[in-house]
C-alpha cells in the first residue's frame, strides 16, 4: 500500500503544476482576447481542455487517495471529531478537499457556459471569471504553508 500511496501522491503533486500552468495560460488568453477584442481561438479551446482534463485527473487521484490510499485521511476519517481539532488533519480531511472540489465545479461550470454563448467577448469574459475564481481557490489550497500546512513543491 505504501508504494501505491507514493505513486498517487507523486502523480497528484506533479499534476498540480500542469493545472497551474494551464490555468494561467487560460486566464492570460482570456485577458488578451478581451483586451484585443479577438476571436475565441482553437488555442484557447485546447488549453481550456487541458486545464479541465488535468483538474478531472486531479479529482480522480484525490478521491482515490482520500478514501482508499492516504494514511493521513485514513487517520482523519477514523476519528473525525478529533481530526476537526487538529488543524493539519482538518486541512486534509475538509478544507483542501472541499475547496478544490468547489474549484473544479466552478471551472467545469464555466466551460459549459462558454460553450453555450456564441460571441467571443462573452466566451473570454466567462472564461476569465470562472477559471479565475477556480484558480484562486486552487492556489489557496496548495499546501505551501499559507494555510499552516506545507509539503514539498516537487516530489521525486
Amino acid at each position: 500500500m505504501n508504494s501505491l500511496y507514493n505513486i498517487t501522491l507523486f502523480l497528484h503533486s506533479w499534476n498540480r503544476w500542469l493545472i497551474l500552468v494551464a490555468g494561467v495560460i487560460v486566464i492570460a488568453a482570456a485577458i488578451k482576447g478581451l483586451t484585443a477584442k479577438s476571436d475565441y481561438s482553437p488555442f484557447q479551446k485546447r488549453w481550456s481542455l487541458i486545464f479541465l482534463s488535468s483538474l478531472h485527473l486531479q479529482l480522480l487521484v484525490g478521491i482515490l487517495m482520500y478514501f482508499f490510499i492516504s494514511p493521513v485521511t485514513a487517520l482523519a476519517l477514523s476519528d473525525f471529531g478529533a481530526a476537526m481539532k487538529d488543524s493539519v488533519l482538518r486541512f486534509w480531511a475538509v478544507e483542501h478537499t472541499l475547496v478544490n472540489i468547489i474549484a473544479i465545479v466552478l471551472a467545469q461550470t464555466g466551460s459549459i457556459l462558454v460553450k453555450r454563448i456564441s460571441n467571443s467577448a462573452g466566451k473570454h469574459k466567462r472564461t476569465l471569471i470562472w477559471s479565475g475564481i477556480a484558480l484562486i481557490l486552487i492556489l489557496a489550497m496548495i499546501p505551501m504553508g499559507m494555510m499552516g500546512v506545507e509539503r514539498p513543491l516537487f516530489r521525486f
